[in-house]
């Protein structure tokens, strides 16, 4: 039986290993007290009118946002979320380590130490 883990793997560095890889800006993320999401073009996004052929009119042709983190319970943190995700990763290479694992354990990588504490990495 092949190991999908493998996969997973090789996968995560097919789409991270590019040199046009998209930078997080700050101003297009979305926040609306639960879920966060990323309103920006990247490489690999889609438009509203292909993943909803029957969206509302004001939504063809716009990006479709891209699921960044959940908050459920206590403290929502989200700001220091988005200043762990714009000095650490790109939008494909953040997406991509999410899909293999989960935007907690994808910030915790980086420096994120949970209740809205990061610590950044020295290099």
């Amino acid at each position: 039986m092949v190991d999908i883990r493998y996969y997973l793997c090789y996968y995560v560095y097919m789409i991270t290993k590019g040199d046009d890889m998209t930078k997080f800006q700050k101003e297009l993320f979305q926040w609306d007290g639960m879920y966060l999401m990323y309103k920006g073009d990247y490489k690999g996004s889609v438009l509203m009118n292909e993943a909803h052929p029957n969206c509302h009119p004001s939504w063809i042709g716009k990006v479709k946002p891209a699921f960044i983190a959940r908050f459920k319970y206590g403290q929502k943190p989200w700001k220091s979320w988005v200043k762990c995700l714009v000095e650490n990763y790109t939008v494909e290479s953040y997406l991509a380590e999410v899909k293999a694992t989960s935007p907690l354990a994808a910030v915790q990588k980086v420096g994120y130490v949970g209740r809205g504490r990061y610590l950044r990495k020295k290099s």
